[in-house]
């Protein structure tokens, strides 16, 4: 069953003073995604979603949601969508539910539905303190909230864990979660915590320099046939120089504390026997498949997968 295209950019374009900030990026976003949106600090992730959001107009191409083109037909493009963008941002003074209800008298959203995001997002017994009062993580759950306000079926969180502590991203996450498999909603989600991308997205776009530079499902990205070695050691030169001598086609780094291998799935146990063999003082060995990290480094740095 094709499932149906939420969000979808063609050939966007953003240009400023003759320096493409997003260039041609054709990005998709099916119904029932947590769709995951990576690249480096200044590869123009916030630009294109401010782009799609209308918050600012490309230079050139087309942005279609819910069917939608979001230039000729705005008011019904942005009708199910929702955002929250950068660092959510509310009167300190007000309470958390004053801070809704004002947005939700200005979008015509039904007095009702303040109550129900407040819910969703676990913030009922927080609503009638002032936003002052909120920790990072409560302001971030309000910002979703606002982000639900007009029912939407696809929403864009733009880094929802900037600044938060392990504990507020766990939580941020679960959340997250949650709100996609129990209300059905679509999220796109701009991060640069690889760890938790990989953890909640299903699907992934990576971009740099404002070109795309892969786009897929995880799984099937991570589905290699390459395993990675760790080798905590001090003798270092006699570990590369025996896993280079059993001729099988590798990747070895130096790290800290010795020799980190990227090769065929399989051959774990060959190498730990020939160190062992030939009398290498190995401190720790441990076998790792590929992660998200690692998958995005290699792009990053425009390597490409040997296996």
């Amino acid at each position: 069953m094709t499932k149906r295209c939420l969000l979808e950019t063609l050939n966007l374009t953003k240009e400023y003073k003759n320096q493409k900030a997003v260039d041609n990026l054709n990005i998709s976003v099916y119904e029932g995604d947590v769709y995951g949106f990576l690249g480096p600090n200044g590869a123009g992730k916030s630009t294109t979603i401010k782009s799609i959001l209308g918050l600012i107009k490309p230079t050139s191409g087309e942005v279609f949601i819910n069917g939608y083109n979001a230039a000729s037909e705005r008011d019904k493009a942005i009708s199910r969508i929702g955002a929250m963008v950068e660092a959510p941002c509310f009167y300190g003074d007000l309470s958390g539910y004053t801070n809704l209800l004002m947005m939700a008298n200005l979008h015509d959203v039904p007095k009702k539905r303040v109550d129900e995001v407040l819910e969703m997002v676990g913030m009922t017994s927080a609503k009638n303190k002032d936003v002052s009062k909120y920790s990072l993580g409560m302001k971030q759950r309000l910002g979703i909230a606002r982000a639900f306000l007009n029912n939407p079926n696809i929403v864009i969180l733009d880094e929802p864990t900037n600044g938060l502590d392990p504990q507020g991203i766990k939580e941020i996450r679960e959340l997250i979660q949650n709100l996609s498999q129990k209300y059905k909603v679509t999220f796109m989600i701009s991060s640069h915590i690889l760890s938790e991308i990989e953890m909640v997205c299903n699907r992934i776009g990576i971009i740099k320099k404002g070109k795309l530079k892969v786009q897929g499902y995880i799984d099937e990205l991570l589905d290699t046939n390459e395993e990675i070695i760790e080798i905590h050691t001090r003798e270092k030169e006699k570990t590369v120089r025996l896993i280079n001598g059993i001729n099988i086609k590798c990747k070895i780094d130096n790290y800290e504390y010795g020799v980190r291998v990227k090769i065929k799935k399989g051959n774990f146990q060959n190498i730990n026997k020939i160190l062992v063999d030939n009398d290498v003082n190995i401190e720790n060995i441990s076998c790792k498949e590929n992660s998200l990290e690692d998958y995005f480094l290699n792009i990053m740095e425009g390597e490409r997968n040997y296996a």
